[in-house]
């Protein structure tokens, strides 16, 4: 049988100012949607990651290397997540598209990290950094879903977050913040079918 999404998928890229290495880019945001990806592999493992979202591991044998995908249950047809997991060890043919997501990993205001409270961690090189005014935070998350925050910088580079908004975060909107980020690759299905 064949499952598939209802609705398109629509990207967003950002480039923000790297301030821990000194380096200053321009502002490039445009949105657009991206070709499909269609693949053939095995499946590994199903993960629950709060529903109606799931995390698969696909591994490519021929290549020699797995991968990890997302698939939202509500937005495919004909699929529950029994068939699914009864699916381990079957060849699904899917299809995906790939996102490149600014994953959050710290808010600071005023010295004081907004997610550990103990103490400011100490980040490796790979981590981005922006600082400007928060905004978008004036409510806590309720759903299942994450919010979007907005980091604006001087330069007017505006870079968008999906996060989990809590009452520390909505009492620091409008006030200037450092954000901590890492840049992460998103693989989401769209479609999949399952070989017998």
């Amino acid at each position: 049988f064949t499952v598939s999404a209802c609705n398109p998928v629509v990207y967003s890229f950002d480039k923000a100012t790297n301030y821990s290495a000194g380096i200053h880019l321009k502002s490039v945001s445009s949105s657009f949607e991206l070709p499909d990806i269609i693949e053939f592999g095995l499946l590994i493992n199903v993960e629950d990651s709060g529903y109606p979202f799931y995390t698969l591991t696909i591994e490519f044998p021929e290549r020699d290397f797995s991968e990890f995908f997302v698939l939202n249950l509500e937005e495919v047809y004909n699929i529950d997540l029994s068939t699914l997991s009864n699916s381990i060890g079957k060849y699904l043919l899917f299809e995906y598209t790939s996102e490149i997501n600014n994953a959050l990993l710290d808010l600071v205001i005023d010295g004081v990290s907004l997610f550990n409270k103990t103490e400011l961690p100490e980040w490796h090189s790979d981590i981005q950094v922006i600082q400007g005014i928060l905004s978008n935070a004036d409510e806590e998350t309720t759903g299942d879903l994450p919010g979007e925050l907005f980091i604006t910088t001087v330069e007017e580079i505006t870079m968008i977050f999906p996060f989990y908004i809590t009452s520390e975060i909505v009492n620091a909107n409008g006030k200037e913040v450092i954000g901590y980020y890492d840049q992460r690759t998103l693989n989401t299905i769209i479609s999949l079918e399952i070989k017998e």
